[in-house]
């Protein structure tokens, strides 16, 4: 089989250990002289400001103990803000120094290090680079990160804080990124009794008897590049002439490539499916990596609107290529990450520019801090919009995104547009498609039938994926074998529901089941299938969500 790339995706990754570790490290100096740290905090309340020691918002962090300098600060919170603030103080990341470095160094990092800065009072020229230090050393004492650790590492001598960014930042730690914990037994309370049994997507995820030919290709899409492109095509019988098979398209995330997700594709064309993927010409591990080596042009900030033309290009490709051995009439597409939003967007949900545009300004808010990396990176560019709007292809008849990025780039009245089934995965531990305003959020305004919303407890961004980068295994999530049977399994289970009529296969979740869901025990990676998810349910989850929805 032809390989293209690696097949890893990080959105972290880019950037040698030696400029991250640079960038972060670059206050200390070649010196083996002690660092000065700032002994107290200037804390800014909108028109007042006062001052405490450092070392009183440490006994509150370990202790809590209140001494009486910190005593006025806290009285101005309520109870709830006051508990916020010392959990989120002690909220602890597994990133070690070269990590927080190496995450530093990218264009996504340095993003996140201008929001962050926004908690310091002063100029950015000297707070970010201040900052950039103190996650470093704070990641180096322990092997881990905690806001705390950052505030007692800080190598400025003044540590002035704006205390309306400190909340907004204590808010995001303290609510959903602990709310994730909590996540699954909630939902699968939701439906006034336990879930009931799932399939058996071992069954499901088995291979089937039918040999297919691999075909690798290239094509140029409507906007004149050179698209990579392979066809999984099976192979006729020789007792009877074969039917068209159904086709799949894969569509990858962002700095990975098709081998990513081929395990999946190679699955399916066992079974009787015709498969194509295809690396996108600006978004893939190729196209990323000939841009940081000089190799390749920069692209546009938006030109990832566009990634739907390519996977309706490939279509039409599979068609003039393959057409009497292909349907490519009703076609299923599984896309992971970024290629969740083509998808979604291929399944008709139109971009939505005003609920980008008005996302995006919390980002050049001073008093909001903005760390979801998803909304982030949507936000490159807010201004410089395309015009179009909807990139339905009317060909695609079922969809599969996984751990797709969706908001702010499509609001709730786009995905009420959805006009096929969807089935959208989350992961319970997914910190670069936070699954709560990623795909909990959006899967409440979903309305066509035959949907699917599944949470797998402990997944993450890099769950489903193929490959072998040596990332933590925070960010790879436990047994990555086993969540790729699971993707196999529910993939094949739902396209076969949704492109087969005239065999349809069983549904995921019963229709007496469709209130409380099913359930498929697999540790450690269980999974909740729930067809239902309305706003009012979410927020029984979480009441803290009304803002957010």
């Amino acid at each position: 089989m032809t390989r293209y790339g690696t097949g890893r995706s990080f959105w972290l990754r880019g950037g040698a250990a030696a400029l991250g570790i640079g960038l972060g490290l670059g206050w200390i100096g070649v010196s083996a002289q002690p660092l000065r740290a700032a002994e107290r905090i200037s804390v800014r309340f909108w028109e007042t400001e006062r001052s405490l020691p450092v070392a009183s918002l440490v006994r509150f962090a370990h202790d809590g103990v209140v001494e009486p300098q910190l005593r006025w600060y806290l009285n101005r919170l309520s109870p709830a803000d006051r508990q916020a603030l010392r959990t989120a103080l002690n909220q602890s990341v597994p990133v070690s120094a070269v990590m927080a470095a190496n995450a530093l160094s990218t264009d996504l990092g340095q993003h996140t290090l201008q929001q962050l800065v926004k908690v310091l009072d002063g100029s950015p020229a000297v707070v970010e680079p201040a900052l950039a230090s103190a996650l470093v050393l704070a990641a180096a004492r322990q092997g881990e990160l905690r806001l705390i650790d950052v505030l007692e590492a800080y190598p400025l001598e003044a540590l002035r804080i704006n205390a309306a960014a400190v909340l907004s930042l204590v808010h995001q730690l303290s609510g959903q990124l602990n709310l994730q914990n909590q996540l699954y037994p909630r939902l699968a309370a939701l439906g006034g009794g336990p879930p009931g049994p799932g399939p058996d997507l071992s069954t499901l995820a088995a291979a089937g008897d039918q040999g297919f030919a691999v075909e690798p290709f290239a094509f140029t899409g409507r906007d004149g590049t050179r698209i990579e492109a392979l066809a999984y095509l099976p192979e006729g019988k020789a007792t009877a002439p074969a039917a068209p098979a159904p086709l799949v398209v894969l569509a990858p995330g962002l700095n990975t490539d098709m081998n990513a997700l081929l395990y999946v594709g190679q699955q399916l064309a066992s079974h009787g499916y015709a498969v194509a993927a295809l690396n996108f010409p600006f978004t893939s591990a190729h196209a990323v990596k000939a841009v940081l080596q000089g190799g390749g042009a920069i692209p546009d900030p938006n030109a990832w609107f566009g990634q739907p033309h390519s996977v309706s290009d490939l279509i039409d490709q599979v068609q003039a290529r393959w057409g009497g051995r292909v349907d490519t009439a009703a076609v299923g597409v599984l896309g992971q990450s970024l290629g969740g939003y083509t998808v979604l967007a291929l399944a008709g949900a139109p971009l939505d520019w005003d609920h980008l545009r008005q996302a995006c300004s919390a980002l050049a808010d001073p008093n909001q801090v903005v760390l979801d990396p998803a909304v982030v990176w949507q936000c490159k560019a807010p201004g410089q919009v395309v015009e179009q709007r909807s990139f339905r292809d009317p060909r695609v008849r079922a969809v599969v995104a996984v751990n797709p990025v969706t908001n702010p780039i499509f609001s709730g009245a786009s995905m009420a547009q959805l006009a096929v089934p969807v089935m959208i995965v989350a992961g319970s531990k997914d910190v670069f498609a936070p699954p709560i305003s990623q795909q909990l959020i959006p899967y409440t305004s979903v309305r066509q039938p035959d949907s699917l919303l599944v949470l797998q407890q402990n997944g993450t961004h890099l769950s489903f994926l193929n490959g072998d980068a040596p990332l933590p295994a925070f960010l790879l999530g436990p047994d990555r074998p086993l969540a790729h049977i699971e993707l196999q399994g529910l993939a094949r289970a739902f396209f076969d529901r949704n492109l087969r009529p005239t065999a349809p296969g069983p549904a995921l979740v019963p229709p007496a089941q469709a209130a409380a869901g099913t359930e498929i025990s697999l540790p450690p990676l269980p999974l909740l299938l729930r067809p239902e998810l309305s706003r009012e349910q979410l927020l029984q989850v979480s009441p803290t969500l009304q803002d957010n929805l």
